[in-house]
């Protein structure tokens, strides 16, 4: 590749060189007579060109041809940075435009999904609530039946004790001393029949 950078150069500049000394020379547009002098500037030119070429295509030539290849191979590796930059850069809008495409439709199987787990979570606490007031309605009855059962024994414990307390007031006053032995028969003949 260098070697066909520096013959293209190379043409490129004894091309160019020619132009030069054909359009800067104004011999060719003279038409007086020969002279010597004429003819020696056009030869001397010609030196000159030679010369300059010589130095161009020697000294300067292969310093800018390693200057261009050098900005070829850097230009090179430029595009090619910038060409797999682009690849990455396609690549991640054709999966970006992919994901969102196919997002709509996850969207709305999750949003389903999340609408039915609500719903479930929502009768879970429904039926929590309704076994919770449940069971606290069994404790509230079995507690007030408790209660009820307490009071109706604090009921008749009171009426037995009250009862017994008119029972000793009245009694000693409606007991006679017969029915008094009689009484005391009755127990001494259930105890000698229990011995």
């Amino acid at each position: 590749m260098n070697n066909i950078l520096r013959n293209v150069f190379r043409v490129s500049l004894l091309v160019s060189g020619f132009f030069f000394f054909f359009m800067l020379d104004p011999a060719f547009a003279e038409d007086g007579g020969r002279e010597w002098r004429p003819v020696y500037d056009i030869v001397l030119r010609w030196i000159n060109f030679g010369i300059l070429i010589f130095f161009l295509v020697k000294v300067v030539g292969p310093l800018l041809v390693k200057f261009l290849s050098g900005q070829q191979s850097e230009i090179r590796t430029k595009i090619e940075r910038a060409q797999s930059e682009k690849d990455e850069m396609v690549a991640k809008v054709k999966e970006a435009r992919e994901s969102l495409e196919n997002s709509g439709p996850r969207l709305e199987e999750i949003k389903t999904r999340i609408v039915e787990m609500g719903e479930l979570r929502k009768q879970e606490i429904i039926n929590d609530a309704k076994e919770q007031s449940q069971m606290m309605m069994k404790n509230a009855r079995h507690r007030i039946d408790s209660l009820i059962l307490h009071a109706k024994d604090d009921l008749k414990q009171e009426m037995m004790d009250m009862a017994m307390e008119k029972a000793f007031e009245r009694l000693p006053a409606e007991i006679t001393e017969e029915d008094n032995d009689h009484l005391i028969q009755k127990y001494l003949t259930a105890a000698a029949a229990s011995s």
